[in-house]
């Protein structure tokens, strides 16, 4: 936890010393990036599309607002003409805290709407991939921003939690 904390802090300081009208390109070290995902394993036996309705449902329970589910297999399968593993990404928002985010910082709308990935591995193991809710924590949010950020890191972990066992 304190090295993904520090992989994360080495990420946004490199974020912050560029600026936001200079366009120059930051190297980042692959471990900076990893730090920042967070993977969950989906239980054995739930499919990628059980998942898929699982995400969906949560966030309905949980009072944010699943703004869309993109197919990709689908959409790799059309283009290939081969089928595809399963592979889809949710976008998930609060659209009032994405608003106080943006209003802090404009780049860090690179991270909205909090996205989750459906991801059946290669090993045909199905695990969800979403930003590490410790990169909330490096932000220095003000007061107000930073919890209504925890708040929707919340909800994300609470859907993800019931997503794993296919909850509805």
């Amino acid at each position: 936890m304190k090295n993904k904390l520090i992989a994360i802090l080495a990420f946004f300081n490199i974020l912050a010393m560029s600026s936001a009208v200079n366009a120059e390109k930051v190297e980042i070290m692959p471990e900076q990036f990893m730090a920042m995902i967070q993977i969950t394993v989906v239980d054995k036996g739930i499919t990628g599309k059980e998942v898929d309705e699982s995400i969906k449902s949560l966030a309905t329970t949980e009072n944010i607002l699943h703004v869309a589910m993109f197919p990709l297999s689908e959409q790799i399968g059309n283009v290939t003409g081969t089928d595809y593993r399963h592979l889809s990404i949710h976008n998930i928002c609060d659209a009032k805290t994405a608003g106080v985010i943006a209003d802090v910082d404009d780049r860090f709308t690179v991270i909205l709407p909090c996205k989750i990935a459906v991801v059946e591995g290669k090993d045909g193991i199905i695990r969800m991939f979403s930003m590490n809710p410790d990169v909330m924590a490096v932000l220095n949010l003000p007061p107000g921003a930073k919890e209504m950020a925890e708040e929707v890191a919340a909800k994300i972990e609470r859907i993800l939690a019931g997503a794993k066992v296919g909850d509805i």
